[in-house]
C-alpha cells in the first residue's frame, strides 16, 4: 500500500479560515488504550487524562460522521469500521465532485488532497464531517499517509471537547503501526508537535 507520510510545512501554514457549505473491507484495529499500545515516546504527546478513566465518547452516542472528531483510532472495532463504512458508501451516492467521490471510495491520495483544501477548519459543517469521515476511512484502512493528516487536522482543529490532542495522538500511533517506513514517519513528527505548540500559543495570544 502506498505510503507516503511526509507532512508538507507549507500545508500547516495556514492562509485564512475556511467555512465550508453545509473498497475497503474493515480491517480488524488493535485495541487499549494509547499508553498500552503506542511508540510515541515524546513527552509532548503524554495524556493528561487519567489511564483507568474511560474515553468520554461512546460510538452510540453520536452519528458515524463526528467520530473523526470523537473516537480515538483503538474505538474502531470490527461494528465500528462496518457502521462507518456504510455510511460512507450512502454518502457516495448523493455526493457530487470528482475528488470528493473519489475519497469517498477509498481513495487515499484524493482524500487527503480534499482534507487540506479545507483547512484551518474553523467550523465543523456538514461537508467538514463528510470529507473527515472519507479520510477516516482511509486512515482505517492501515494507509499510514492517511491516518498522519487525520492527526494533524485534529491537531490543528479547536473542537469543544478538549480532547484533541489525545485524538491526534492516537491516529498518529495508528499511522506508525502500519507504516512502511517509520524512520521517515517519525520524521513527520516534529512538524506535527510544532505545528500544534504554534497552534495553542496563537490560541492563548488571541
Amino acid at each position: 500500500m502506498t505510503d507516503e507520510p511526509k507532512v508538507p510545512e507549507r500545508k500547516l501554514r495556514h492562509e485564512g479560515p475556511h467555512r465550508a457549505d453545509a473498497a475497503c473491507s474493515p480491517l480488524p484495529i488493535d485495541r487499549g488504550s494509547i499508553a498500552a499500545n503506542a511508540f510515541i515516546d515524546n513527552p509532548a504527546w503524554r495524556i493528561k487524562r487519567p489511564p483507568d478513566r474511560p474515553w468520554p465518547f461512546k460510538a452510540a452516542d453520536v452519528s458515524p460522521l463526528h467520530w473523526w472528531r470523537t473516537l480515538p483510532s483503538y474505538a474502531f472495532r470490527d461494528a465500528e469500521q462496518i457502521a462507518l463504512l456504510t455510511t460512507v458508501n450512502r454518502i457516495g451516492v448523493l455526493y457530487g465532485g470528482d475528488d470528493l467521490t473519489a475519497a469517498l471510495a477509498g481513495d487515499a491520495a484524493a482524500a487527503i488532497g480534499v482534507a487540506f483544501s479545507l483547512m484551518p477548519i474553523e467550523e465543523t459543517t456538514l461537508t467538514i464531517d463528510i470529507a473527515m469521515t472519507a479520510l477516516c476511512r482511509c486512515a482505517l484502512a492501515r494507509n499510514a499517509a492517511a491516518a498522519l493528516v487525520l492527526a494533524q487536522v485534529i491537531g490543528l482543529t479547536g473542537l469543544d471537547h478538549g480532547l484533541a490532542t489525545e485524538l491526534a495522538a492516537s491516529w498518529y500511533t495508528h499511522g506508525l503501526r502500519h507504516s512502511s517506513n517509520p524512520r521517515k514517519f517519525r520524521a513527520a513528527e516534529t512538524v506535527l508537535l510544532t505545528a500544534f505548540r504554534e497552534r495553542r500559543h496563537d490560541g492563548e495570544s488571541a
